[in-house]
């Protein structure tokens, strides 16, 4: 019973519930159909679908100097940090990339529509902003002071994507389109310790009417892809939050 217990913790950290529970009810059904040999495309959304990419600066150059170990040690409390966030916010994180920049990816509003998506997103942003400079200081100690120059930003943006889940021998439910390149230029052109978002994102922040949360940002970026593009900095209650170094 407890292996079984850890193995659906497991499966829950690694697939929404919708998705979660049609793999359950294929397994119990034993189906298994042609389409289901290829692949399995569970849903294309047309609104609602926000992805948040957070990118830590100045990771490259500590992680240089750093075990392997070290640097585990380091990822495992942020990130456990802000799957805590997560779950109280009904965030989905779809993923985590150990580049150079070690992005965190997640979402709301997918499978199901969230008409409140900007908000969710934007209160997860400024929540893990505000927990990472503690996480950094509690490992200091052990890691090096040093560790309290690397910093984090977070881009986001608001657009349809579409969630599917690639058969294989290790299944991995993942996100496709264009909102997802989008989100991704977000973080790449964002500064360290700013919310980057697209003007979509701002958009749908106006409806819920947060207007004041937002400044244009004075200066255009230029998207691989996009061109130039229209952004804006997000700053929740009108906190400190952008000037704290993290």
């Amino acid at each position: 019973m407890k292996s079984a217990q850890q193995s659906g913790k497991l499966v829950s950290s690694l697939f929404p519930e919708d998705v979660r529970k049609q793999l359950y009810q294929e397994e119990e059904a034993k189906v298994r159909s042609k389409e289901n040999e290829k692949g399995w495309l569970i849903r294309s959304s047309t609104a609602g679908g926000h992805y948040d990419s957070g990118g830590a600066e100045g990771f490259t150059k500590w992680s240089s100097t750093r075990t392997h170990v070290e640097v585990f040690e380091l990822l495992e409390a942020l990130y456990g940090q802000f799957d805590r966030i997560a779950d109280k916010l009904n965030v989905f994180k779809v993923e985590t990339i150990g580049d150079c920049r070690c992005t965190y990816i997640a979402v709301t509003g997918l499978p199901e529509a969230q008409p409140e998506h900007a908000l969710i997103m934007t209160k997860f942003a400024q929540t893990c902003m505000r927990k990472f400079h503690p996480v950094l200081v509690s490992l200091s100690p052990t890691l090096g002071d040093d560790t309290l120059n690397v910093q984090m930003r977070v881009g986001m943006h608001s657009g349809p994507v579409t969630g599917g889940l690639l058969r294989g021998k290790k299944a991995r439910f993942q996100l496709f389109g264009d909102s997802v390149n989008t989100a991704s230029q977000m973080e790449s052109n964002g500064q360290p310790g700013r919310i980057h978002a697209s003007a979509t994102t701002a958009t749908e922040l106006q409806k819920l009417g947060k207007a004041e949360w937002l400044t244009l940002r004075e200066d255009k970026i230029t998207a691989k892809g996009k061109g130039l593009m229209t952004t804006y900095w997000v700053n929740p209650g009108g906190s400190a939050m952008t000037t704290t170094k993290l």
